[in-house]
Order: structure tokens, then C-alpha cells, then sequence
């Protein structure tokens, strides 16, 4: 929360004795603290792929996964609420770099399709929760396929996230449409949902991801037919 609010403040400072988050990761690795070590990934995974660090995010990603493999899963055990964001943060991080077409598509439409498949069972038993987070990635994998439907689900994401009160998500289904219709060439509608997620995202006090927003929102205006 402190990172995304842009606060300079240690969150563990109260419980690990004024250790920053890189000696309590040093200190987790080391002593083989798996759960520690697994939570820390997944906080870190989150924040950094909110804040657009994509390669830091996938980094984080394949270290989790590394630290699966070697604890014989059970580093994977327990259905936290962390793990629960993460498998939809992975399913969007897996998206992006499907998209790009690389070498290693195959591995990140795979990791897509996993989470995919998993937020599905559980929009199922828990539409509230999991419902906006499942048209989310489902708009993505249509991006991904070159399927018309994505627009439609993107609509529907931030529609379920703005009637559940997720601001957060609203803003974040708001910021991959406008990246959708940027790829169709549709500046203006592009602007106005850039705009949306800054609102979303001041609403949330996410002072970061709302200056993030409006480098992009800088950057595109010039290009737009009408100043808003």
C-alpha cells in the first residue's frame, strides 16, 4: 500500500526490528523460510506489475515459480488472499508477453490460460470477488486471439468492478481498454478511459499509479481531436 501511495515509509520496520523488505527477503531465502519468501514474491510481483514494471514482474514471477519446484510445492499450499490477486496478476503479466510474440509465447499463454481457468471456478462459488477479475482476463486473452469480443469484456470488467466497489480493478480494466483501443488506433475513446483509471486510482489514493496514468495521458492528448 505504502508503495502504490507513494508513502516513504517501512512497512516491516514494526515486526522485523527496522529491516527494510530486501534484508527480509535476504533473511527469508537464506533461512529457507518458504511461506515468508513465497508472500514477499507475491507483494512485490503485485506492486511491481501495477507500476508498469513488466520485466521486474515476470522476473518475480519465475522466481516463484522457482521457489515452487523446490520446495516440492509446499511453498504453493494455502489459498491466501495474496495467492488469490496473484494468480489474476499472473494471468494479466502471462497476457502482456503472449502479445509480444516471442520465443516464449507458448510459456506465457500458458500461464494465462491456467489462471484463466482457475478465477473461472472461483467467479463461480464467488461471483462478487472474482467476477470483474474473470472478464479482465478474458478480454486480454481476446486481445491476445484477435477476437472481437475483447471490447465487450472489457466493458463488462468495469462495469462488475465499479458495481462491487473495486476501484483499484475499475481503474486497472479502465487502463487496458484504453491500451486495447490505442492498438485499434481509437485515440480519443482511448484518452477518456485513461482518464477513468486516473480518477479510479485517486480514488484509491494510488498517488503513484495516478502519475503513472498521466505521463500516458500526456502523451497521448496531442494526438486526440478534442482537449479534455
Amino acid at each position: 500500500t505504502f508503495d502504490l501511495m507513494g508513502v516513504e515509509k517501512n512497512a516491516y520496520d514494526s515486526h522485523f526490528g527496522g529491516l527494510n523488505e530486501d534484508a527480509v527477503l535476504d533473511f527469508a531465502i537464506k533461512h529457507n523460510v518458504t511461506a515468508m519468501t513465497r508472500t514477499i514474491y507475491q507483494k512485490i510481483r503485485y506492486v511491481k506489475y501495477m507500476c508498469g514494471d513488466m520485466d521486474a514482474a515476470a522476473n518475480y514471477y519465475d522466481l516463484q515459480q522457482e521457489l515452487y519446484a523446490n520446495c516440492a510445492g509446499q511453498a504453493a499450499n494455502g489459498r491466501t488472499a495474496l495467492f488469490l490477486i496473484n494468480t489474476f496478476i499472473d494471468g494479466l503479466i502471462g497476457l502482456y508477453f503472449a502479445r509480444k510474440h516471442r520465443d516464449d509465447e507458448a510459456k506465457w499463454t500458458n500461464v494465462a490460460e491456467t489462471a484463466i481457468a482457475l478465477v473461472s471456478k472461483w467467479a463461480k462459488s464467488c461471483s462478487w470477488n472474482f467476477a470483474n477479475k474473470l472478464s479482465l482476463l478474458q478480454a486480454e486473452y481476446f486481445f491476445l486471439k484477435g477476437d472481437g469480443r475483447a471490447y465487450g469484456s472489457y466493458k463488462a470488467s468495469i462495469k462488475q468492478a465499479r458495481e462491487h466497489r473495486f476501484n483499484h480493478e475499475e481503474g486497472l480494466a479502465h487502463e487496458k481498454l484504453a491500451t486495447y483501443l490505442l492498438h485499434k488506433n481509437k485515440h480519443d475513446e482511448a484518452l477518456q478511459h485513461f482518464q477513468d483509471a486516473k480518477q479510479c486510482y485517486a480514488i484509491w489514493h494510488a498517488h503513484v499509479l495516478v502519475q503513472r496514468v498521466e505521463k500516458a495521458i500526456g502523451v497521448l492528448s496531442p494526438l486526440c481531436g478534442g482537449s479534455r
